[in-house]
């Protein structure tokens, strides 16, 4: 009888639950001499209209419920529970494999000066585990350059491990020297990877930078982002390239949709970004600069997407060494228009340009060119002997169309620990050799990728 009576009780204590476990909670804390009186008047209202409850708060093992003493106990036994839940994350990611635990609690109080949290920098990697697109890997966006000291724990090894800068158990930052900073054109290798011009179909570099005095775009407030629009808008004023900024809020819906289409322009943010922040308030402080409105573009700044700026050239054909001197042109130009206005890009002694995502550090540099091996591609080992050049590959086409065309989008696979000259010309040599080994193809030699050095 006792126990149906619990049981019947019980149910009557979860009915009500929502409403009354805190105050349930507080109660059973409230046992010293002071609180009494307030104590018999919580009596006298849990057992209004049903007297059970009194018998329910008597009888019922302590052990059904949470043992917390006080209101405040409860928060902080919550957050011992607050670790992310990784086990849908798969075994690529790195945050998976360095937000342990340990790492978790020693960096989970920490914050930079503008307010910046770890909640904040993994805020994208913690979430969409199943479907996110695109595929996670490191899974943070920084809110500001400070986070790169403050959360030095989680973030190090991460760099490391992305941009193989260390061996095992040694810190990535005692391996690094000095970054340089080399964006003369003079010191491009000479070479042309595609002299005839079957091959490269066209050639895109760009660099990511962000502007001092501003937090990074997952934090940047509404009023900073418009200071910052402003900033780039009157910085292309001072140049004689007969270009034009124009704001997204500008653009007609076909006009958008056109550049996007041609490759000009950014895309509107992804799931993945919406999570990190860098969605907020979209499109205000929006904008492209292009130097030429009429046809297509050859150097082209994107203000405010993922980074605070995105400086980009690009062109038709394998002419590697002129979307570079025009890329380094343009990079100068707008450096020297930030000086005169009291203004310079982020910068870390070892680190070198500092942005919102860990993979664009050092240089920040992507190079790349899109380029035919139709019968390379289809070899065993491809990747594999990209990789050894020193190159990343990605095939031509989008996440949802799966056909061989034999077109790869191929770039430089490092960032940070050589300066710009130097990973163009591993890009400039690496891919003649890939393009050397299509024209063997194409004549019928047999080719083993593994003894190629």
């Amino acid at each position: 009888t006792t126990n149906s009576s619990l049981r019947l009780a019980s149910s009557r204590v979860s009915s009500v639950a929502l409403g009354s476990s805190l105050l349930l909670i507080c109660y059973e804390g409230k046992n010293n001499a002071s609180a009494h009186e307030n104590d018999n008047k919580h009596k006298r209202q849990t057992t209004v209209g049903d007297s059970s409850l009194r018998h329910v708060l008597r009888a019922i093992d302590r052990t059904t419920l949470p043992r917390y003493t006080t209101c405040e106990s409860f928060e902080k036994q919550s957050n011992k529970d607050s670790y992310p839940n990784f086990t849908r994350h798969g075994n690529h990611s790195l945050l998976k494999k360095y937000l342990t635990r340990e790492v978790y609690q020693q960096l989970k109080d920490k914050k930079t000066s503008n307010g910046i949290t770890l909640e904040d920098i993994i805020a994208s990697g913690v979430a969409l585990p199943l479907g996110g697109n695109p595929p996670r890997g490191l899974g943070v966006y920084v809110g500001d350059a400070e986070c790169y000291r403050t959360f030095a724990p989680l973030l190090n090894p991460m760099i490391s491990e992305y941009h193989g800068t260390s061996e095992a158990n040694t810190d990535f930052r005692l391996a690094l020297k000095r970054h340089s900073t080399n964006l003369d054109p003079e010191m491009v290798l000479s070479q042309r990877p595609d002299p005839t011009g079957e091959y490269i179909l066209y050639t895109r570099m760009r660099v990511a930078r962000s502007i001092e005095g501003f937090v990074f775009a997952p934090a940047i407030s509404r009023y900073q982002r418009r200071r910052l629009d402003a900033l780039v808008q009157h910085c292309v004023q001072d140049w004689n390239e007969g270009g034009k900024y124009v704001p997204l809020y500008d653009m007609s819906n076909a006009q958008h949709d056109d550049l996007i289409k041609r490759h000009i322009l950014f895309h509107d943010p992804d799931e993945w970004a919406i999570s990190g922040g860098l969605g907020r308030d979209w499109p205000d402080s929006r904008g492209i600069y292009c130097n030429d409105w009429e046809r297509t573009p050859n150097v082209m700044i994107w203000c405010n997407s993922e980074d605070h700026l995105r400086v980009i050239s690009m062109r038709k054909g394998g002419d590697l060494h002129g979307v570079f001197t025009a890329l380094s042109r343009t990079v100068q130009a707008m450096e020297s228009s930030l000086k005169s206005r009291g203004h310079k890009f982020v910068y870390d002694e070892r680190l070198g340009y500092l942005n919102t995502c860990p993979t664009n550090l050092g240089t920040a540099l992507r190079a790349s060119v899109f380029v035919k091996l139709v019968r390379l591609g289809r070899q065993p080992g491809f990747k594999e002997l990209a990789k050894k050049l020193r190159l990343q590959v990605h095939t031509g086409y989008g996440h949802t169309d799966r056909r061989y065309t034999g077109i790869f989008d191929v770039s430089n696979a490092e960032r940070l620990g050589k300066s710009e000259v130097q990973l163009l010309n591993i890009m400039i040599q690496g891919v003649g050799k890939l393009i050397e080994l299509e024209k063997r193809l194409e004549k019928g030699e047999t080719v083993n990728l593994n003894e190629i050095q």
